[in-house]
């Protein structure tokens, strides 16, 4: 993706959640090859790294209860504490980082869990929001004290909740699972402990998952005799330890431990060592996964399928969704355009049919549409086109350029206002407002500049200027330009068109209690405003750490957020990015506090990273 970035203070406001180059994000539409059971964790500790699970406790609401977690070398976390009612408390929790998780081809959530007794909730969080804040989806399970279960919780018992409130009309969307945890707010004061093997989930039919003992030991018996699993099978075959390392990558392997037969037609190690140079390598990057899923997807058959029903079939189902041929040709058999190495191996759980080349589906097609959404920044936008009926042209063939006002946009807009424009009564009106927004063509924003104004689809006059160094479209920033969306160009905005851009907070008014610890701006000159600037955030960070570190994390974020506050109010800074700090400070309101000290202090950083960059 080529991004231009237009300034200096640009950097600013993507830490508000502007830039559009976000790792890729879940899809409203289902993929083909999405799994049914696939693994959420193992809690192996690479993935409990790599999921960054943090503990967030009522203390962010003045409670009182404690809760912590840990995970053993074998891979089992441990969540326990007490709870406490005191203060308006009554919840522990343990929540995932970010997440990317399409869910939509399965029916729920499956765990393995042994309790005392008491009732647990599955959180997940999708792109469903309230007031601008994440709704919350709650799938409860009651515990058998001190035994293992498994729990099954369908999608569809998930109920949406919003800090307490019951929002019954929110559905909770598996295509887009942006956050995970795990919570006990049972409203019973008192000690917890939850153990958790896995969490998964599970498809039609599936749900009752035996893990399959492949190595054996001194003390074990002896493994029954007959067919192995097909992974066995193919960590004992040299053949496919490619294959396998790439299963391991894509997090497939535990696919294979279901109870459901599966048929593989299993590239050997020389097919892949076909694949162009880098290819392979390529694959196996964690930021690559979805592609590799859908490659290894397309080898596999849901069912066992011997070679003569394949041969006698016009078309082998595959997980990925796109059929394979089978068939006679030139005296081999062909998989489409791979010949057949080896037929009808026989495993516990399925067939595998060896292969002399790796099968490759084609690539989705990049538009306008795929672009959003892959960013995660303009989920009001996407919803407002779905309204809007505007979807369709978003992946159409005729080429246009969008002026995307990013969720923040939409989210400084009057309070009741995006509510009320996607009502079906004011769908006339959205469209009119979100077609201001786009131009027919690709137009770079050099042409734009060159060109002075437009006429947007709606008929509205669009201009284009200079403003104090950044491109501005009627009045709002351009943030980041010439995005390639496939079917045209987006550029991102800093406020929807046709409202004024809010202000950041009045100067002298005080947003909490924290205002006192503020860091005050040293009355130097303006040719020395870095310097002063940096003595502020290093003042600051040098508070907040030790904070932090002794628990006092509210102290922490407080901290912070004075010295933004202070920042955006200091005449040693320009009014540009005075007016981008004042917006940072704000948008730290929609975390909780441990979120927030960690927003606020990136912030920080990026604002002195800048200023050591510009002096060279």
């Amino acid at each position: 993706m080529n991004t231009t970035v237009i300034s200096f203070t640009t950097s600013i406001g993507l830490l508000v959640g502007t830039a559009l180059c976000a790792s890729s994000t879940a899809k409203d539409e289902a993929k083909p090859w999405a799994w049914r059971g696939q693994t959420f964790t193992e809690f192996a500790p690479g993935e409990t790294n790599g999921m960054e699970w943090q503990v967030v406790n009522d203390g962010v609401m003045g409670g009182l209860s404690k809760g912590s977690f840990a995970v053993s070398d074998g891979g089992i976390l441990k969540f326990a504490g007490i709870l406490s009612l005191e203060n308006n408390g009554g919840f522990a929790s343990i929540r995932s980082s970010a997440v990317d998780f399409n869910l939509s081809n399965d029916l729920g959530i499956l765990l393995k869990v042994k309790g005392d007794g008491r009732t647990y909730s599955m959180r997940l969080e999708s792109t469903a929001t309230f007031r601008g804040m994440p709704v919350s989806f709650s799938g409860d399970f009651k515990t058998k004290a001190g035994e293992w279960q498994q729990v099954k919780i369908p999608f569809s018992e998930f109920k949406g909740g919003w800090r307490g409130r019951d929002l019954p009309d929110e559905k909770l969307d598996p295509s887009v699972i942006r956050e995970a945890g795990i919570l006990i707010g049972d409203k019973k004061a008192g000690p917890f402990s939850l153990e958790v093997d896995y969490i998964r989930t599970y498809g039609k039919g599936q749900g009752n998952f035996k893990k399959r003992k492949i190595s054996v030991t001194a003390n074990e018996p002896a493994a029954p005799k007959g067919p192995k699993s097909l992974i066995a099978t193919m960590e004992g075959d040299k053949r496919f330890s490619t294959l396998k390392a790439a299963l391991d990558a894509a997090k497939l392997t535990t696919f294979f431990q279901w109870d459901n037969k599966l048929t593989v037609f299993a590239p050997t190690d020389e097919a892949f060592a076909k694949l162009p140079d880098g290819t392979l390598e390529d694959l196996l990057k964690p930021e690559n996964k979805e592609r590799l899923v859908q490659i290894l997807s397309l080898h596999v058959h849901p069912g066992s399928l011997g070679l003569a029903q394949a041969l006698g079939s016009d078309a082998v189902k595959t997980v990925e969704g796109s059929p394979l041929k089978v068939a006679f040709a030139k005296g081999s058999v062909k998989v489409n355009d791979a010949t057949l190495v080896e037929a009808d191996i026989a495993c516990a759980d399925g067939t595998i049919h060896v292969i002399d080349k790796v099968l490759l589906p084609e690539p989705g097609e990049k538009t306008l549409l795929s672009t959003a959404r892959s960013a995660g920044s303009f989920e009001t936008l996407l919803a407002a086109a779905k309204a809007a009926g505007l979807v369709s042209a978003l992946e159409g063939d005729d080429e246009l350029t969008v002026f995307a006002p990013t969720d923040e946009a939409f989210a400084a807009l009057p309070e009741g206002t995006v509510e009320s424009l996607l009502k079906k009564e004011n769908r006339k009106k959205l469209v009119e407002l979100l077609t201001t927004h786009i131009v027919s063509g690709n137009v770079s924003a050099g042409d734009a500049l060159n060109a002075g104004r437009a006429k947007s689809i709606s008929a509205a006059e669009l201009e284009f200027a200079i403003q104090d160094g950044l491109i501005t479209v009627n009045g709002s920033v351009v943030r980041a330009a010439d995005i390639d969306g496939g079917n045209g160009t987006i550029h991102v905005i800093s406020s929807v068109i046709g409202f004024p851009e809010t202000k950041s907070a009045s100067k002298g008014e005080c947003p909490s209690s924290s205002c006192e610890k503020a860091v005050s701006a040293p009355p130097e000159t303006t040719s020395i405003q870095e310097k002063n600037a940096s003595e502020m955030i290093l003042s600051a960070i040098d508070k907040g750490v030790p904070l932090y570190n002794s628990g006092k994390i509210e102290e922490c974020a407080a901290v912070y957020e004075s010295c933004l506050i202070a920042l955006s109010e200091s005449e040693c800074i320009d009014q540009r990015t005075r007016s981008m700090l004042g917006k940072v400070a704000e948008a730290g309101e929609r975390y909780d506090v441990d979120q927030r000290a960690w927003f606020y202090r990136r912030a920080l950083d990026q604002m002195m990273h800048m200023m050591l960059r510009s002096q060279g």
